[in-house]
């Protein structure tokens, strides 16, 4: 029988709580990050695990859904996390991350809003997160914190974020209590935009950017096994992605943590065999990678540039 861990928006089977896995299934290492040395100029971006990506947005400090710690899930003050393990270690220690400016909270589940990887943030970043998400996160000592419904936008140092929608749920301790909401983000500055897509089962909600692509969009691919209702598959993420139009697409959630029946690497494998000839638009395929936008002329703002003088 499945059991649920505690203050976790998922259901583990037991085997999945031995935390036991073959080598060949483990996400691969990659060489110790060095954000700090990542220009100002450019978009970099790396994968910190599950659904934390850090960036370098020309500039703003940014990370996502920060998960920093060896667990996810009901947090006993600072002593320790019941819920799942890490199957990899952290890229980064929190130390080592750069002074971030920008926290962007999806939702409020126990695998993307956590206390204890927040708490060791600097208090000084804005942290943006979905409508009724502010009476977590405000507790824990920071001083800006934007909640945004659907289609709200805000902007810190240049950088413009723009809430939007998925089809996930909201509430934190499932299947009772408060619904906090969930949020996509669309965000923007010197002319280029991403796609911060939330948790999502299959939808038609993000073919709305296929007008004004963006030219990366992150999203979830792993915990569909049997959670299809709340998450996509890898085949419905290839298409989603398609739908907005934009030219690269960062997989995330997955080999971070079990939190679902599926093989730790099979998302990344299905996701990579649906897109066929056009793989190459995957990027950052591992956890501890990074990688950066295009300089212009060959991103997304300047073919709008091209496009819109040509009306």
């Amino acid at each position: 029988m499945p059991v649920l861990v505690l203050g976790v928006t998922i259901i583990l089977a037991p085997a999945f709580l031995r935390g036991a896995m073959p080598d060949q299934d483990l996400p691969s290492r990659q060489p110790r990050l060095q954000p700090a040395k990542w220009p100002a100029t450019a978009l970099t971006i790396a994968n910190l695990g599950h659904a934390t990506l850090l960036m370098n947005y020309f500039g703003v400090k940014v990370i996502s859904d920060p998960t920093l710690f060896p667990r996810v899930g009901l947090s006993v003050g600072s002593l320790f996390t019941i819920g799942p393990h890490r199957l990899t270690p952290a890229p980064l220690k929190p130390d080592e991350l750069p002074a971030i400016d920008v926290i962007l909270i999806t939702h409020a589940h126990m695998d993307h809003l956590d206390p204890p990887s927040l708490e060791a943030l600097p208090k000084t970043a804005v942290v943006i997160a979905c409508t009724g998400c502010g009476a977590l996160i405000r507790p824990l000592g920071f001083k800006d914190v934007r909640e945004l419904g659907w289609g709200d936008k805000t902007e810190v140092d240049g950088l413009s974020v723009t809430a939007m929608g998925a089809r996930h749920w909201g509430k934190r301790w499932p299947p009772y209590g408060r619904d906090y909401g969930y949020n996509s983000y669309v965000l923007e500055r010197n002319g280029v935009r991403m796609l911060l897509a939330c948790d999502s089962a299959w939808t038609g909600l993000f073919a709305a950017l296929h007008n004004d692509p963006p030219e990366v969009a992150a999203f979830s691919v792993g915990a569909y096994d049997p959670w299809i209702w709340n998450h996509a598959d890898p085949e419905q993420v290839w298409a989603m992605f398609k739908d907005t139009g934009a030219r690269y697409l960062i997989p995330i959630h997955w080999g971070t943590f079990r939190l679902s029946k599926e093989p730790v690497d099979e998302p990344i494998r299905r996701l990579i065999a649906a897109s066929g000839n056009d793989s190459g638009e995957i990027v950052l395929r591992k956890i501890g990678g990074v990688w950066s936008a295009p300089p212009a002329p060959t991103n997304m703002a300047a073919v709008r540039a091209t496009s819109s003088s040509q009306r």
